[in-house]
């Protein structure tokens, strides 16, 4: 009977070891395929006690590796900076709760960081001992994500703010073209204190009443190169302001397109600069002029004479004249150099009221003066020439000092003479010698004496 109740005690020990076994198995086996891996370390000391397979593949090491390199603790397992913190919400945590979940960073062999989900059951022992079965999860990735959106939402509403101050600060006024709807809507505020909305924009026909005709054909070009694909740039314009003053605008631009390759938007910030134009206007006659004097100097004389030229067909007719004056010299030796500006000054004046408001004058010299004739005649050119020599013929007196002075002019033709700035100035002066060895107070025209047909 004895024998038989052994029998059976053994044979019940042997079926529970095998099912202990059994279970241990499948839980070795849960184990090692939970996503991650496992951890099994003492609450109190932080000694690691399990590390699973899954654990060992996140970081690429054998477990005699990993127990080496984090010293077979938990606390030293976790990166420095993140351990005060982990300690932390654990302390919180398991005064509430059975479950703990937490979220730091480890420092793998290789020394890089790895962000690690960390949940885990704290569980009494039967030895006393409390324990931590904590599933962790490689969540780096996750991490590095949510910074960088993190980052560009901070940028975004940076930005954001940015640009409202921007429009606070500024009397510049943005844009935002719909395309595809051919609505405007930009920082100007309407009545309510909303944004200014604008429909049919652009087909409809609003830009085109708004921006000054001489300028739309150019925004218009730029707009259209804008819409074919994206581009950054710069513009400028007018456009009809109150009492008819027109008001420059410049436009610096972005467009963009969408999944299809097509533009779908435009923006832009327009900057007031009427002021700015009418001072660079006003700076650049300045430096365009001759002080004694106002006419054009040399340098805008030549300029403004070659860029009419380049707009010229032959066949037109413009011409050049050099002028000299006779005698000047006398006047500043026997007169004075003060006595001399105001001879100049009288030559300039006269030329400049022989000559059309349409015409370039300029002085180019000490004494020495240029007119370009535009759509003019040998006949027109050369009567003027005879008048100007008559009115420049004139005596002046100083204390019983007279001296008097005359002009000597050349002439050549565009076309004719010379098709560019340089040989028409080199007819001239050629013309011009001529006129000089001829006595003086008198003109030519290149390669023909006066009179000739």
């Amino acid at each position: 009977m004895a024998s038989a109740v052994q029998t059976k005690t053994s044979e019940s020990f042997v079926e529970l070891k095998e099912k202990l076994e059994e279970a241990e198995s499948k839980l070795r086996i849960l184990m090692d395929n939970i996503p991650g891996g496992v951890l099994v370390y003492d609450a109190d000391t932080g000694k690691i006690l399990e590390v699973s397979d899954g654990c060992l593949s996140t970081f690429d090491c054998t477990e005699e590796q990993f127990r080496d390199h984090y010293y077979n603790n938990f606390d030293l397992f976790v990166m420095k900076e993140d351990r005060a913190k982990v300690k932390e919400q654990v302390a919180v945590q398991t005064q509430f709760f059975g479950v703990v979940e937490l979220l730091y960073r480890v420092l793998d062999l290789n020394g890089n960081v790895v962000w690690i989900s960390h949940k885990a059951r704290l569980v009494d022992e039967r030895d006393g001992r409390r324990v931590f079965y904590a599933v962790l999860s490689d969540v780096t990735n996750e991490q590095l994500v949510q910074k960088e959106l993190a980052k560009r939402n901070r940028q975004l509403k940076e930005e954001s703010e940015r640009y409202a101050l921007l429009e606070e600060a500024t009397d510049n006024v943005t844009y935002d073209y719909d395309v595809v709807s051919d609505t405007l809507v930009s920082s100007l505020r309407d009545s309510r204190g909303n944004r200014r909305t604008t429909r049919d924009c652009v087909r409809g026909g609003y830009l085109p009443d708004v921006i000054s005709k001489e300028d739309y054909p150019a925004f218009e070009k730029t707009m259209k190169q804008a819409l074919k694909k994206p581009l950054k740039g710069v513009v400028e314009y007018r456009i009809y302001g109150e009492g008819g003053k027109d008001i420059w605008y410049r436009l610096n631009f972005a467009s963009f397109e969408d999944e299809s390759n097509q533009v779908y938007r435009i923006v832009g910030s327009a900057k007031d600069i009427t002021l700015e134009k009418a001072e660079r206007a006003a700076l650049k006659a300045k430096v365009q002029l001759d002080p004694m004097t106002g006419l054009l100097n040399k340098t805008a004389m030549r300029s403004k004479v070659e860029e009419y030229l380049e707009q010229s067909d032959i066949g037109m007719c413009h011409a050049l004249l050099m002028i000299d004056t006779d005698n000047f010299k006398s006047v500043n030796d026997r007169l004075g150099h003060q006595y001399g500006d105001k001879v100049i000054q009288f030559v300039a004046s006269t030329i400049r009221d022989t000559f059309r408001d349409s015409d370039f004058v300029g002085r180019v010299g000490g004494d020495e003066f240029m007119v370009f004739m535009k759509h003019t005649t040998p006949s027109i050119t050369e009567e003027r020439a005879e008048k100007l020599n008559s009115q420049i013929r004139q005596t002046f007196t100083k204390e019983d000092i007279s001296v008097s002075i005359s002009c000597s002019i050349g002439i050549s033709y565009f076309g004719a003479d010379g098709e560019d700035y340089d040989s028409l100035y080199k007819t001239a002066d050629e013309a011009l010698y001529d006129a000089k060895n001829s006595g003086k107070n008198c003109y030519r025209t290149y390669g023909r004496k006066a009179g000739d047909a």
